[in-house]
């Protein structure tokens, strides 16, 4: 097309011309007014894309508004060759690229245009298009390219057969069909074109994220059977890949979460450790402008925990320890446990032995045996959402009540404050093995 600001002074001068030739002619006053105007156009070769139809179309049906509309209807039908001989002047002008092959109107109250045009001066016979994905990093880049694949063809099938002209008509419907081609197709990104028209017109777009980005994307442990630390080969991996995420739009990452989540899945899976010992993997992908992937690492009947913590600010030498446990699951939410822990300074040994059940992950009570001072203690754990917990532990041997709420500083270091009835308070560094 042309420029909006040029068409609508060549249609504004051609509509003063055509009513003002149009103003000698013998008519019949009496005839009802056109009330609307319909258009529909065909061109010699046969179909154009809708995109540049509809935009034709739209432009003759200006024109057909502008002159005929609150007109009599029988000005126009007792005088149709020198109106249609004006009015396909006016389209030649308007829509650049093309000529009037044939015209012809059916005037009435809903007057129909049927519109013939011919190509005219060179015609897109090829397409190439290359998209520019900007300072995405390749793994989001590639995420990206899977909603892209399909645009080189549908820009082929958009421009190839129209024709190259002086004011840049491919260029032009590109910039408005090719823009709302990309929005349907990639609605969480801007597009911007750059074409270079010709026979063999190549196209360039390039893409800018909009809304809210992705600013950091980590892995974060949500339920684990085993040791973290025989997990931290496959989580390294896992979260590098992770990173990939950062600077797509948040919108985007939300849309396919799931694609992504399993992406990451998949990955965990390869690791050796995962493969031999056959490791149930659940991945969940939580979008934000700090995205998490959040993974459950589980074994069919076993559970498995080590951890080594140090207290600053107790008194006593029992600040530093060595935690761990080996549990049966009795069905979905009972738990036989061993438990160990170690103090080195000087060496003193606690075991117990007890059962665990879980409330889902709300709420976790049990019971167990300490075996070297033969005392009875039960215990309960409530979690608030990922990173938070309160535990109680209370000592019927001694009398002691303790109490620990504890933040998740990453997936191997918590921290967690305590408070015991009988030694006061202290800080406890947690590393979670």
């Amino acid at each position: 097309m042309i420029p909006s600001l040029r068409k609508q002074a060549i249609m504004q001068a051609a509509g003063m011309g055509l009513l003002s030739c149009f103003a000698f002619l013998p008519h019949n006053v009496d005839a009802a007014p056109i009330k609307s105007v319909g258009v529909s156009v065909v061109t010699t070769q046969g179909e154009v894309p809708d995109s540049v139809r509809k935009r034709i179309e739209s432009s003759i049906s200006a024109i057909g508004n502008r002159v005929f509309v609150g007109k009599e209807e029988n000005i126009f039908r007792l005088n149709a060759v020198q109106y249609n001989k004006v009015l396909a002047d006016i389209v030649n002008r308007v829509v650049i690229g093309y000529m009037v092959s044939d015209l012809q109107v059916a005037y009435g109250e809903h007057t129909s245009i049927s519109v013939e045009l011919q190509p005219v001066g060179e015609i897109i016979r090829t397409v190439s298009t290359e998209i520019d994905y900007g300072n995405l990093t390749e793994e989001a880049a590639k995420y990206v390219q899977k909603d892209t694949i399909s645009v080189p063809v549908l820009m082929t099938e958009l421009l190839t057969g129209l024709p190259v002209d002086s004011v840049g008509w491919a260029e032009s419907v590109s910039q408005s069909a090719g823009r709302d081609l990309m929005k349907q197709i990639l609605p969480e990104f801007d597009a911007k074109f750059e074409v270079h028209s010709g026979k063999e017109t190549k196209v360039r777009i390039f893409l800018i994220p909009k809304g809210e980005i992705v600013r950091s994307s980590v892995l974060s442990f949500h339920k684990t059977t085993i040791p973290r630390i025989l997990l931290f080969r496959a989580a390294s991996r896992t979260e590098e890949a992770m990173k990939g995420l950062e600077g797509l739009p948040v919108s985007f990452v939300a849309r396919h979460s799931r694609d992504i989540s399993n992406h990451m899945k998949e990955i965990l899976l390869e690791d050796s450790f995962i493969k031999k010992y056959e490791i149930d993997v659940e991945t969940n992908l939580s979008a934000g402008t700090d995205s998490v992937l959040k993974v459950d690492a589980l074994t069919d009947h076993w559970i498995i925990k080590t951890e080594a913590w140090l207290d600053t600010g107790r008194d006593g030498d029992k600040n530093y320890a060595f935690r761990g446990m080996l549990g049966h699951y009795m069905g979905k939410h009972d738990i036989l446990f061993g438990e160990v822990q170690l103090y080195p300074g000087p060496m003193e040994w606690n075991v117990y032995g007890g059962w665990q059940h879980r409330f889902g992950d709300i709420l976790e009570v049990g019971y167990k045996y300490d075996f070297m001072e033969s005392a009875n203690h039960v215990f309960a754990r409530v979690p608030f959402g990922e990173k938070v917990a309160l535990r109680y532990d209370h000592d019927w041997g001694k009398k002691e009540n303790e109490y620990g709420l504890s933040y998740k500083i990453h997936n191997y270091i918590t921290l967690e404050y305590v408070y015991n009835d009988e030694e006061g308070k202290w800080l406890r560094l947690i590393a979670n093995l």
